[in-house]
C-alpha cells in the first residue's frame, strides 16, 4: 500500500473541520475577536446560513426622559428588523466627553454609533473616527436639512454627523429673587453684572456660569465674544482675530463674574443643568432650550422666567445654536449598519421619531425644516415662546474649531477668571496660539 503524504491529508482534514463548524452554525469566536479588535462587538453580517445578529454598540450621555427616549428608540428598530441588534448604554456627560469616548477610540475599542458635541468635533474628525454619512441619506431628505446645520458637520465634502437638534442659550431668572432684591430683568452687561451683585448672598449665586474647561466653557462664551464684536478667526478663516480690543472686552466681562465671586467656581449640580435654579442656589443662570421640558416637569412650582441674553451698550442681540449630532465610528466594520440606524432614527421620511425629540421629550428646534413646520404650535407655548419669537432670530451655529484653538480660547478665558491675566494679556496669548494651531 502506497504512503499517504501528510501534505495532502491535512489540508483535506482542515477543509473538513470547517465545514462542520459552518454545518453546526459556529464561528461566532472569530466574529467576536474581530469586533473587539475593531471596537464594533458582536456579530458580522449575516451570511453563510448563520442566523446570529450583526451587534452595535451605540453610546450617549443622556438621562430621564432623554435617556428614555433613545431606548425607546433603540427597542423599536430592534423589533423592526431581524438583522441587527443595536446595543445601547448612556454615561455621566462630563465623564462621557473628558474620559470614556477619548479612552476608548484611543484603545480601539470606541462605539459604533455615539453623540459627538461641537466643541469636540474637529478632534474626532483629525483622528477619523467620524464617518461619511452623504453616501445614507435617503433621496430627498438632505434637502430638508437647514443648510447652516450641515454645512456645521461638513469636512472636506463629508457629511461627518448627523445634526438633529439646535439648541439656543438664553437668560432663565428666578422672578421672586429678582423682586425681592428689586432687580429689574436685566437687558445690558452693566445690568447684569448690577444684577448679580445685587442677587449674590451666601447662599445662592449671582449668575450661574460653567467654571471648567471643556466645550461647554467655550459654548457659554462665544455670545459673550460676538455680542462685543470679536471673532476667533479672520474671514479667511486661516488666521487669528483673537487679539482685539472687542475680545478683551469680552474676557474681562466673563471674568469678572468669578473674580467678585457672583459666579462660583464649583458647582453642585452641572452648569448646564437648570437644578442650579431649579434647587434655588441660583438667581440667574444662562442656560439652553434644553432647560424648558424640565422646568415644567420638575420645577413647575419655582417662579423661572426667561429672558434673551444681555448685551453690551452698542452691541447686538447674538446667542449660541448648539447641539449634539449623530456619530458613526469610521473605523466600524459594520459601518453600513450603523449608518442606517443613525438615517432611521432622524433622516427618515418619517418624521415622527425627530419631532417627537424635539417637542415631547424636549425643546430644541429641529435641524429639518419639514420637522419645524410640524412644531411649530408647541414653539409657542410657555417659555418657548422666548426662544422663537425673542431670540431665535439672533442664533449662530456653535463653531467647530480644531483641538488647539478650543484649548486656547479656554486657557484664555480661565486665566482672566482667576485674575491671571487682563483680558488683553490673554487675547494676545490665545492669539499667538490660535495662528501656531492654523498653520
Amino acid at each position: 500500500m502506497k504512503k499517504t503524504s501528510w501534505k495532502i491529508v491535512l489540508p483535506a482534514m482542515m477543509a473538513l473541520l470547517l465545514l462542520l463548524q459552518v454545518g453546526c452554525g459556529s464561528g461566532s469566536g472569530n466574529s467576536n475577536n474581530q469586533a473587539n479588535q475593531s471596537g464594533s462587538s458582536g456579530a458580522q453580517s449575516t451570511n453563510g446560513g448563520s442566523k446570529e445578529k450583526i451587534k452595535l454598540q451605540f453610546w450617549d450621555m443622556h438621562t430621564e426622559a432623554e435617556q428614555k427616549y433613545f431606548e425607546d428608540l433603540v427597542k423599536e428598530y430592534n423589533a423592526a428588523q431581524d438583522r441587527v441588534q443595536i446595543e445601547y448604554s448612556t454615561y455621566n456627560q462630563a465623564d462621557y466627553t473628558a474620559t470614556k469616548l477619548p479612552i476608548a477610540f484611543s484603545g480601539g475599542n470606541g462605539p459604533d454609533i455615539y453623540m459627538i458635541s461641537p466643541g469636540d468635533f474637529m478632534k474626532f474628525s483629525n483622528s477619523g473616527y467620524l464617518a461619511d454619512l452623504a453616501p445614507y441619506f435617503p433621496e430627498g431628505v438632505k434637502e430638508d436639512f437647514l443648510p447652516s446645520a450641515l454645512d456645521a458637520v461638513t469636512v472636506d465634502g463629508q457629511i461627518q454627523a448627523l445634526p438633529y437638534e439646535m439648541e439656543l442659550m438664553g437668560l432663565y431668572y428666578n422672578e421672586d429673587m429678582l423682586k425681592a432684591a428689586n432687580v429689574e430683568v436685566p437687558k445690558t452687561w452693566d445690568e447684569l453684572l448690577d444684577a448679580a451683585r445685587k442677587l449674590t448672598t451666601d447662599k445662592v449665586a449671582g449668575l450661574v456660569l460653567p467654571p471648567d474647561k471643556g466645550a461647554y466653557f467655550n459654548f457659554n462664551f462665544y455670545p459673550f465674544l460676538w455680542q462685543a464684536g470679536g471673532q476667533v478667526l479672520a474671514e479667511d478663516g486661516k488666521t487669528s482675530a483673537f487679539n482685539s480690543p472687542e475680545t478683551a472686552k469680552a474676557l474681562d466681562f466673563w471674568g469678572t463674574f468669578f473674580q467678585e465671586k457672583l459666579s462660583p467656581a464649583k458647582l453642585q449640580y452641572g452648569p448646564w443643568e437648570i437644578d442650579n435654579l431649579g434647587k434655588q442656589t441660583a438667581a440667574m443662570q444662562i442656560c439652553g432650550t434644553w432647560a424648558v421640558s424640565r422646568i415644567e416637569e420638575v420645577f413647575g412650582d419655582v417662579p423661572i422666567k426667561l429672558a434673551p441674553l444681555p448685551i453690551p451698550e452698542g452691541g447686538k442681540p447674538v446667542t449660541t445654536a448648539g447641539g449634539w449630532k449623530f456619530a458613526v465610528n469610521a473605523k466600524s466594520k459594520n459601518l453600513e449598519e450603523a449608518a442606517k440606524f443613525v438615517m432611521w432614527a432622524f433622516a427618515d421620511q418619517d418624521t415622527s421619531r425627530p419631532l417627537k425629540w424635539a417637542t415631547e421629550t424636549k425643546f430644541a428646534y429641529p435641524a429639518r425644516q419639514s420637522v419645524i413646520d410640524a412644531g411649530q404650535e408647541i414653539y409657542n407655548k410657555g417659555l418657548r415662546q422666548v426662544f422663537t419669537n425673542e431670540i431665535y432670530s439672533s442664533a449662530i451655529p456653535e463653531p467647530v474649531y480644531n483641538p488647539a484653538v478650543v484649548e486656547a480660547i479656554g486657557d484664555a478665558m480661565t486665566r482672566v477668571m482667576f485674575g491671571d491675566m487682563t483680558g488683553e494679556e490673554a487675547a494676545k496669548a490665545a492669539d499667538a496660539k490660535i495662528n501656531e494651531a492654523m498653520k
